[in-house]
C-alpha cells in the first residue's frame, strides 16, 4: 500500500487595514471630491484598494453653517503593508476613529451626488 501525503503550499491572504481621508466637501455646496478620485490617488501610488466606501464620522459635532466642513470621509480597505505609504498621502488609520473609547466611529453612507 502506498500512502501519499500532500501538503498545500498556500500563502495566507494579506491582512488588510481600513484607512480614511476627509472628503473635503462643504455644507450647502456641491460635492467637490469623489470616492473615485480618492481611490485613483491610492492606485496611482501603487496601493491596491480592496473596497471603497463613502462614510460619515459619528460621535462628533460640527457647526451647521454653509461653507463649513462636513463629517464625510472616504474609507478604503488596503493591504496593511501599504499603510505607511497611505499615511504619507494624507490618509489616516480608520481604526483610530473607533478605538479611542470616546464614542466616536464611522458609518457607511451613500456618496453625495455631484452637481
Amino acid at each position: 500500500t502506498l500512502l501519499l501525503a500532500t501538503t498545500a503550499c498556500t500563502t495566507p491572504p494579506p491582512t488588510t487595514t481600513h484607512i480614511y481621508k476627509p472628503d473635503g466637501n462643504k455644507q450647502c455646496e456641491p460635492a467637490t471630491s469623489s470616492l473615485a478620485d480618492s481611490t485613483r490617488q491610492l492606485t496611482n501610488a501603487g496601493i491596491e484598494v480592496h473596497n471603497a466606501h463613502c462614510a460619515t464620522q459619528t460621535g462628533m459635532a460640527v457647526i451647521t453653517v454653509c461653507g463649513a466642513p462636513t463629517l464625510g470621509i472616504h474609507l478604503h480597505e488596503i493591504n496593511s503593508l501599504d499603510l505607511q505609504e497611505a499615511l504619507t498621502l494624507g490618509y489616516e488609520d480608520a481604526g483610530k476613529l473607533s478605538e479611542q473609547g470616546n464614542g466616536t466611529g464611522y458609518e457607511i453612507t451613500a456618496c453625495p451626488a455631484p452637481d
